[in-house]
């Protein structure tokens, strides 16, 4: 069960007054919420304390989304991140969500909504397996001549080319190798190997499979690396070599 009086949320936006009413709605839930109004205040508080969520603003004065997220999962034990933005525009939450993002609000958000959303989001972050942790983790994935390197966050296709990999595209790819020949949902694909520090969010996973279906099959047939199971899932179709580099 999810207790919020231990977690710490950081809402980062430049509008002091709506960062004031979010940290007040979230407070008067019994959330612990910090404020911080560019990128330079949120480097001073996350040097501070520890940050389970934060609510990002993609509008900042002096950073992008993009390198506040960068920023964000490169920390040792990174924070769940929820992006706010004025635009409810498709193409504005793709790019939301693959900047690493695990959710994505729209304002004017309503109260009730948003406290349930970021109650997930905190659940899914902490919903970690610990069991599993005791393997030792591979660094790279090898299959019909690509390689997935897990540490650089790597993709080299068989003439040893680097693929580029969004956050969410690297995360799903990963779970699918990780478990390759076997059925796995959406939310397994979304929980990912044990060794992740961060997982996508859900409506993540199905443009990240098209995606990486695309990239994969700039060698012929890689699309049909990743098999879709009707009403089920998806199923990583060829041998998988777990190697150290």
């Amino acid at each position: 069960m999810l207790s919020s009086v231990e977690k710490r949320i950081l809402v980062l936006d430049s509008d002091p007054v709506a960062r004031h009413d979010m940290s007040g709605l979230l407070g008067g839930y019994g959330l612990t919420a910090l404020e911080a109004g560019s990128f330079r205040e949120m480097e001073q508080i996350l040097r501070e304390t520890q940050i389970n969520l934060v609510m990002l603003d993609m509008m900042l004065p002096d950073a992008s989304s993009l390198s506040v997220c960068s920023r964000l999962l490169s920390l040792p034990s990174p924070p769940a991140i929820m992006m706010v933005s004025d635009s409810g525009e498709e193409c504005d939450v793709v790019v939301g969500l693959e900047l690493g993002a695990d959710d994505y609000v729209v304002k004017p958000y309503r109260p009730r909504e948003l406290l349930a959303r970021v109650k997930a989001v905190l659940r899914r972050h902490d919903d970690i397996r610990p069991e599993e942790h005791i393997r030792e983790a591979p660094e790279a994935y090898g299959f019909d001549g690509w390689r997935l390197n897990v540490v650089t966050q790597e993709l080299f296709d068989p003439r040893g080319v680097p693929v580029s990999l969004s956050t969410a595209e690297f995360l799903v790819l990963w779970a699918l190798v990780d478990r390759p020949n076997q059925v796995l949902t959406r939310d397994e694909l979304r929980q990912g190997p044990p060794d992740a520090h961060s997982r996508p969010a859900p409506q993540q996973v199905n443009v990240a499979i098209s995606r990486l279906r695309s990239k994969l099959d700039r060698i012929e047939g890689g699309a049909h690396l990743i098999r879709t199971v009707r009403h089920v899932g998806y199923i990583f179709a060829t041998r998988v070599e777990r190697v150290q580099d």
